[in-house]
């Protein structure tokens, strides 16, 4: 996976990070995560031009707003290609 795929994948995927989650309405979970990718697979599909799925891990620490600190990771699958395509956050 080329650098700039790389960094489309991290943007992607840390903008989906708060996306999904099992919070009820009344409830609301604030963080900062500093993530940083240490996996990224890929492979071009091949059947139309720049079709590509992929994988990725990333790992990083959240911090809470009353000081605390944790660890978090997350993995991501991609299916797509130039702009389109699926993306699932784990």
């Amino acid at each position: 996976m080329n650098r700039r795929s790389m960094l489309a994948l991290s943007t992607t995927a840390l903008l989906c990070l708060g996306a999904f989650s099992n919070a009820q309405a009344d409830e609301t979970l604030k963080f900062r995560a500093i993530m940083h990718a240490t996996s990224v697979q890929s492979q071009d599909i091949g059947d139309v031009d720049g079709h590509t799925a992929g994988v990725a891990r990333f790992s990083g620490l959240a911090s809470f707003p009353d000081g605390t600190v944790g660890t978090s990771y997350f993995v991501a699958a991609t299916d797509g290609g130039a702009g389109n395509g699926g993306f699932t956050l784990y």
